[in-house]
């Protein structure tokens, strides 16, 4: 019996001994220790999203460089300004060669750049008429850089042009014109010239 109370009595203190040392050793967690388990405890796994930043502004190919681009808007402006700028005494041939060298010479552009011709030419030297034209260039509405023809970079753009004539009394007509200007032996020319609408025909306005 006084054995048997003894292993009883030991196994006791043992169990309270290891009691005591899990107590203490919970005890000496700190806070932050704490704090990182509960964390790392209750949060799911993060999963980082690549990040895909915008290209550098250089690094995207230009078209057409931007001086480039003036230069042929300027061509595109004296040109339509051309056509629709004479007088009753304008030198047909003069006038002729002089915006045509504007062009890069193909029949479909050299057949449109002529002064009135037949009835409405007759009556421009009846009324000794003058004829002044504005041009606006709206929007760029294909830019290339591909050859095209054995041509080379061009610019196709919506322009809107208004031509006031001065005959009898002033009238004035709004066109809306696609032109085109291409890069030909370093040089821009007008290409192309395609109607896309008229507004105001035939406004009168006072002399």
């Amino acid at each position: 019996m006084e054995r048997r109370r003894a292993i009883m009595i030991a196994a006791t203190l043992v169990g309270l001994a290891v009691l005591i040392g899990l107590a203490m050793s919970l005890s000496r967690s700190s806070p932050d220790e704490k704090k990182d388990q509960a964390a790392t405890a209750s949060t799911p796994d993060t999963v980082i999203e690549p990040t895909t930043s915008s290209l550098p502004l250089d690094s995207v190919p230009t078209v057409i460089e931007p001086e480039e681009l003036a230069d042929a808007h300027a061509v595109m402006r004296k040109y339509l300004t051309a056509l629709g700028t004479y007088t009753y005494r304008t030198d047909g041939d003069q006038w002729t060669a002089r915006t045509r060298a504007l062009t890069d010479g193909s029949p479909a552009i050299t057949d449109q750049t002529t002064l009135p011709t037949g009835r409405a030419w007759a009556q421009c030297l009846q009324t000794k008429c003058s004829s002044t034209a504005t041009a606006d260039l709206t929007r760029d509405t294909v830019l290339s850089n591909a050859p095209v023809d054995g041509a080379g970079r061009s610019v196709t753009t919506l322009a809107s042009t208004t031509v006031r004539l001065h005959q009898d009394k002033q009238t004035s007509q709004s066109t809306d014109f696609q032109i085109t200007a291409t890069f030909t032996s370093g040089e821009w020319k007008i290409s192309g010239l395609q109607l896309a609408g008229v507004g105001d025909a035939g406004t009168s306005e006072s002399s």
